[in-house]
């Protein structure tokens, strides 16, 4: 009698596969004044300071600085740069992204856009693309080349104002994608036909790489009067959903790697920042939030918000902590073992159903923004040190990552390939079970006659990958909290919010 062992073969759980995209180094220049040319012939006298990615930063006559999309340049221009690369000047690190003592707050943050045609790419029936620098716009309606500047304005100056902030996000397209995709809908129903959530008024879909809004929310009625095209802009932009909504867009690629409170509060922040005429006053941040507390003001035009007739409240650093994967229910976090003091991990979620009230998660969005506005204007030394240098540690984490996830597709396709030969051995070993002197001796092993030949085993299946430093990728994003706490408790950093705001004015 001859003893084999079977070989047993068992399904490994899926992982959800984000894919990283990687920055291209910055090309360092020489400062040498010049006059640039822009694609619609307008001129400027300028230095250069930088190529920063896809942008390049000029210094004006008057000392400011201007970020402007290198392929807004003329073509003389980028010729001119690719010319001059060589030419040896102050580096950036990585892809355009400065280390923290290098990235300060601006004052104001200008749509760089603003003086820039959007290009048409198509305008066929049902079937309409246009671009700016950094965004497409597809759409079923003929919008023209005026109406869709007018609504760009937003999209641009929101990416500008993400790649600005001290943050270190240096907003980069999702993989496969050329430029940032918005997917813009006739009517409400086209939109949310998409699956998109009724209270919305806009949003990101990650795993879908887009943007989408309906027309009512850019203001768009029909005009059969406009020849150009058929609507016209009669009512105000959702400037509110599409710089929050925006703002998840140009962070995808820090959106596993952070809360939700924290994710959901950075894209409040901008939302809230005032706004007008393509520019972003930074500098009257803390002026706008109170603002808005002494005037007992709704949150902006969300429309999730509109069916709430009360100001916000302040739930607490405690509470909100707990919001880490899913803003409509908690999952508490707690330390870490001993052996990782400075990282956090999730309890198991809490048995309760997800809370829907817009009370409730109006309150939630509000404290979110008051937190993240704390650590961005009013913690420490209000120089948002503590918060740079998070988003310094979950960047770290993002590209610890990278390779991770290409390795669990390889692993993924691999295991898909092995599936028929095990399904196949499986059945061959149930028939072979069944032959006259076969035995199952238990334990994955057989004993068969020496006249018999049982099916050969097919190929080893590969070692699951695994994740950096061994963490669960459920984690991850709880992962670096401690780097905002700095040695904090909750009940402490609540007391210095609380402190904070009062010494600021502001009513929490």
């Amino acid at each position: 009698m001859q003893v084999l062992p079977v070989v047993i073969f068992m399904r490994y759980p899926a992982f959800i596969i984000l894919c990283i995209a990687c920055f291209a180094p910055p090309l360092p220049l020489k400062a040498e004044p010049r006059v640039w040319t822009n694609t619609d012939l307008k001129q400027i006298t300028a230095e250069l300071v930088r190529i920063d990615h896809e942008s390049v930063v000029l210094r004006l006559t008057s000392g400011k600085q201007a970020n402007i999309p290198l392929t807004s340049l003329s073509m003389a221009d980028q010729v001119w740069l690719k010319v001059n690369a060589a030419t040896a000047g102050a580096t950036v690190e990585e892809g355009g992204r400065p280390p923290a003592e290098r990235r300060s707050m601006p004052k104001a943050v200008q749509d760089p856009m603003r003086d820039i045609n959007i290009r048409v790419v198509k305008e066929s029936p049902g079937d309409c693309l246009y671009e700016s620098a950094h965004f497409e716009f597809k759409t079923t309606a003929k919008l023209g080349s005026l109406v869709m500047k007018d609504i760009c304005g937003a999209f641009e100056s929101t990416h500008e104002l993400v790649r600005r902030l001290p943050w270190g996000v240096i907003p980069v397209p999702e993989q496969g994608r050329a430029k940032f995709r918005a997917e813009l809908f006739e009517t409400r129903a086209g939109y949310l036909g998409t699956g998109a959530p009724s209270w919305s008024g806009g949003v990101y879909v990650q795993k879908d790489k887009v943007f989408r809004m309906p027309f009512e929310e850019l203001g768009l009625t029909k005009a059969p009067t406009n020849k150009t095209s058929g609507y016209a802009r009669s009512g105000p932009i959702n400037n509110d959903t599409i710089t929050h909504e925006i703002t998840h867009q140009m962070m995808h690629e820090y959106l596993q790697f952070a809360p939700v409170w924290f994710l959901e509060g950075t894209a409040e922040y901008t939302a809230h920042l005032p706004y007008r005429n393509g520019e972003f006053n930074v500098a009257g941040a803390v002026q706008a939030f109170k603002d808005m507390r002494d005037s007992g003001r709704k949150p902006p035009r969300r429309r999730l918000f509109r069916s709430v007739s009360t100001n916000p409240s302040w739930i607490g650093v405690s509470e909100l902590w707990g919001y880490t994967t899913d803003i409509t229910r908690r999952t508490p976090v707690v330390k870490k073992e001993p052996e990782k003091p400075g990282e956090m991990k999730k309890m198991p979620p809490v048995a309760e159903a997800p809370n829907l009230d817009p009370q409730a998660l109006s309150d939630r969005y509000y404290s979110s923004h008051a937190l993240v506005f704390y650590f961005m204007h009013l913690d420490g030394a209000g120089n948002a040190a503590r918060l740079k240098k998070y988003f310094d540690a979950i960047h770290d984490e993002k590209g610890r990552w990278s390779g991770f996830w290409p390795s669990v597709e390889t692993y993924r396709k691999r295991l898909k390939e092995l599936e028929p030969l095990y399904d196949a051995y499986q059945k061959a070993m149930v028939r072979f079970m069944k032959q006259p002197g076969v035995e199952d001796l238990g334990n994955g092993r057989i004993s068969y006659p020496a006249n018999l030949t049982p099916p050969a085993a097919p190929p080893s299946a590969p070692d699951a990958p695994k994740p950096p430093d061994g963490t669960d990728p459920e984690d991850v994003g709880v992962k670096h909290l401690g780097v905002l706490l700095d040695g904090r408790s909750l009940e402490q950093l609540e007391r210095e919010v609380a402190t904070g705001f009062a010494k600021a004015g502001v009513s929490l």
